[in-house]
């Protein structure tokens, strides 16, 4: 599935995406992440932002580079954000959460490999080839 497949596909279904974010916003983003020892984000999502620096399904969303409103209550945190509130589990160390939904959170690691991780212990639970694949399945939760 190409990026413009995926964007499509989510829009058809009621996503809430947020316009693309800037290199500079991108760049703060990594060097944040770097520092926390959490994984770049790899090429296809910094690709990504440059066209959506976010989307929202109802409850499952993907995590940009800067804070999204959601127009509801509260923002959706970003990429940075979440990933600093878990730094401190040491099986985390070299993975980026990058989205969640209610049951599951998803990350990618320093090679941009994607994973579906359990909602409690953020192990691991399924590997993806395809990066729109684990983006999709983030947003779909019973929505798709």
């Amino acid at each position: 599935m190409t990026q413009s497949e995926f964007l499509s596909a989510m829009k058809s279904h009621g996503a809430v995406i947020a316009g693309g974010a800037s290199d500079a916003e991108i760049s703060l983003a990594n060097a944040a992440l770097q520092r926390m020892r959490a994984a770049m984000i790899p090429g296809y999502i910094q690709e990504f932002y440059k066209t959506a620096r976010g989307i929202i399904l109802n409850s499952a969303c993907i995590f940009g580079p800067t804070e999204l409103d959601n127009g509801i209550k509260f923002p959706v945190p970003s990429i940075v954000q979440i990933n600093s509130e878990i730094e401190h589990i040491p099986h985390m160390r070299g993975k980026t959460v990058f989205g969640r939904n209610d049951l599951f959170w998803f990350a990618f690691d320093a090679f941009g490999t994607c994973f579906m991780l359990d909602n409690l212990t953020l192990n691991p639970l399924r590997k993806y080839a395809d990066p729109m694949r684990a983006m999709s399945e983030c947003l779909a939760v019973g929505q798709i």
